[in-house]
């Protein structure tokens, strides 16, 4: 997740901690003996990540790009209440720092506030990732009253571009309700779109509806290649399109920046967004330049399998939510600090020992500090490697050398 606001145009927004140098939160302090001892954590120097938890995967809409595949219907033996409100104390007792709740549609589930209750009140920064349709007035003003820190709710382009992409004509509509029902409750609420080759046209569009609806809050996520968007691969755009949307994202922002409105926009899902930015601002502005590579690279880059954890319906604990393929463990026969922190789990030895293990290609760009590599679904699904090239690095050879730095 890479502010371009913060970071290209300067402008804090308040949201830095838990993206930028804020990776070790210590778990509960136990001197007392208070915690259970199956919470106690068997593995205290391994990552304590934010967490992404699929509650459910039954949804009201059929999304062309899901990465969840969410159906009509909840998975058999999802988590039941009593198993949700254990593995929050779970993350709790770990030091997990927050906690987003997402699904299938989260609010499907009858019990979702009930979780949210319960996270918030053990301290865990708790938000939702939703598309809106369930959230009337009684919903909004109870996740205010939870203590929710955020909603983000779903727009992928306008009226028609959105009802055609979810499934459902009138769905646009009732996400904007959503959003503004959410404002009206006091809710910092922002817009998630996902940009390809089918809705990259309305995205100013949709950006310029973001202001006039005061959302001050847009993040734009780069297609992966996970669940239903797998089959939408063939209208991802292609590297060079993918830089193109990019610039007019930067473009965009600074406008917006120039011009005093208060929105924040933000790129998920491609690290190399952050490289693109980090020339901008050498060439413009060397000082800033030297910070934001500091932050950055404090940052580290894609942190799936490190600071970046997804747990799925069924209690899967996996490296991040689009890659529900590959499970590590899973909650009702471990705690998540005996998953997370498994010295015997190669997939995780190899997510944090990068850049070792990567192509070479990424080892010796000079950038590989703030990529990390980039998305691992993606460079899996187009090269069959795990370990891969992610077939979106827009970089060219020039600009990834190392020479240059």
């Amino acid at each position: 997740m890479f502010s371009v606001t913060n970071i290209l145009c300067g402008k804090t927004s308040g949201n830095e901690r838990l993206r930028y140098g804020h990776k070790h939160v210590e778990a509960v302090d136990d001197r007392d003996g208070l915690l259970k001892p199956e919470l106690k954590d068997p593995y205290p120097t391994a990552p304590k990540p934010v967490v992404a938890w699929a509650v459910t995967g039954a949804c009201n809409l059929k999304c062309k790009h899901c990465y969840a595949a969410a159906g009509l219907k909840p998975l058999p033996n999802e988590l039941s209440t009593l198993e949700g409100f254990a593995l929050i104390e779970n993350l709790r007792a770990y030091g997990v720092p927050a906690l987003l709740l997402s699904g299938g549609e989260p609010l499907v589930r009858p019990d979702l506030l009930a979780l949210v209750d319960h996270a918030v009140a053990l301290g865990i920064s708790c938000t939702l990732s939703t598309n809106g349709l369930l959230i009337d007035d009684y919903v909004a003003q109870r996740l205010k009253r939870a203590g929710l820190k955020y909603v983000g709710i779903s727009l992928d382009g306008l009226h028609e571009t959105h009802d055609r992409l979810r499934g459902k004509i009138g769905s646009f509509d009732k996400a904007l309700a959503a959003i503004g029902r959410c404002q009206d409750a006091g809710l910092k609420t922002g817009a998630r779109f996902t940009v390809h080759a089918l809705n990259e046209r309305e995205m100013e569009p949709l950006l310029d509806l973001c202001v006039e609806r005061n959302i001050n809050r847009i993040c734009v996520y780069h297609l992966a290649y996970a669940g239903r968007g797998k089959q939408l691969r063939e209208c991802d755009l292609t590297p060079d399109q993918t830089r193109a949307v990019v610039d007019r994202v930067f473009d965009w922002t600074r406008r917006a920046t120039d011009a005093g409105i208060d929105i924040e926009v933000l790129t998920v899902g491609n690290h190399c967004d952050q490289a693109y930015a980090l020339m901008q601002l050498e060439r413009e502005d060397p000082d800033r330049a030297e910070e934001a590579w500091e932050r950055l690279r404090r940052n580290g880059g894609n942190q799936s399998g490190a600071h970046i954890a997804s747990i799925g319906p069924t209690g899967d604990v996996f490296i991040d939510q689009f890659s529900w393929h590959h499970p590590c463990g899973n909650i009702r026969q471990q705690t998540f600090g005996e998953v997370w922190g498994d010295p015997a789990s190669k997939r995780l030895r190899q997510l944090r020992k990068r850049p070792a293990g990567l192509p070479e290609r990424c080892r010796a760009c000079r950038f590989v500090g703030v990529c990390n590599g980039n998305l691992r679904t993606r460079a899996e699904v187009a090269t069959g490697d795990f370990m891969g090239m992610d077939p979106q690095c827009y970089l060219t050879d020039a600009e990834r050398d190392p020479k240059r730095l």
